[in-house]
C-alpha cells in the first residue's frame, strides 16, 4: 500500500469513527483498530488528535466532492442534482454526512476547526453560487435573487435538513422533497 492510500484509510477510518462516536468519543486507538494499523503510526501521519481531526474534515470535503460533482439538463436541474446527491441512501454519503455535522457543531467548541469548517463551507457556497449564476445566465434560475445568498441559503438547507435526516426524523425521501421543494420555490 502507498503512503497516499494508507493516508487515505486511516482517514476514512476516523471519518468513520467520527461519525459513529462522536468527536469527544473519537480516540486515536479506535480509528487505528478500525484502519488496522498502529496508533504510531496515526501519530506519526498525523502528529495528534487536534490535527487527525482538522485532515478528516478536510478529508470529508473531498470525498463529498466525489458524489456531488452531477450535471442536469440546465443550470436548475444541476443546482438541485448537486444538494440532491447530500442526501442519499449510500453509506459513504451518511458517514460523512454525520461526520460533517459533527465536525461543524464541534467547531463552536474547538478554534483549531473554525478555520477549515469556515474554508470548506465558503467554498461549498461558491460552488453553488457560481451553478446559480449560470442557470440566472441561461434562464433556468430567477435573476432577481443574489446568487451568493442563493449559495448560502441552499447549502445550510441541505445542513439543516442533513442533520433531521439523519437522526431519522425524515425519511431520504422525505428529505429530499422537502429539499427540492425549497430549492425550487428560491430558484423560480
Amino acid at each position: 500500500m502507498s503512503a497516499l492510500d494508507r493516508r487515505t484509510a486511516l482517514l476514512d477510518a476516523a471519518v468513520g469513527e467520527i461519525a459513529s462516536r462522536g468527536t469527544r468519543g473519537m480516540r486515536i486507538e479506535q480509528v487505528a483498530r478500525a484502519a488496522g494499523v498502529s496508533p504510531a503510526l496515526i501519530y506519526h501521519h498525523f502528529g495528534d488528535r487536534s490535527t487527525l481531526l482538522q485532515h478528516a474534515l478536510e478529508h470529508i470535503g473531498a470525498r463529498a466532492e466525489t458524489y456531488t460533482t452531477v450535471i442536469g439538463a440546465d443550470a436548475h436541474d444541476t443546482v438541485l442534482a448537486v444538494l440532491l446527491a447530500e442526501i442519499q441512501d449510500v453509506e459513504t454519503v451518511r458517514i460523512n454526512s454525520a461526520a460533517w455535522g459533527e465536525l461543524r457543531d464541534a467547531a463552536i467548541f474547538d478554534e483549531a476547526l473554525r478555520p477549515i469548517i469556515t474554508s470548506l463551507t465558503t467554498r461549498r457556497a461558491a460552488d453553488v453560487a457560481a451553478l446559480a449564476r449560470a442557470g440566472q445566465h441561461d434562464g433556468s434560475i430567477t435573476a432577481t435573487r443574489d446568487a451568493e445568498a442563493l449559495g448560502v441559503q441552499l447549502t445550510a438547507l441541505v445542513e439543516g435538513i442533513s442533520s433531521r435526516w439523519l437522526t431519522g426524523q425524515l425519511t431520504t425521501t422525505e428529505a429530499r422533497a422537502h429539499v427540492t421543494s425549497v430549492a425550487g420555490s428560491l430558484l423560480r
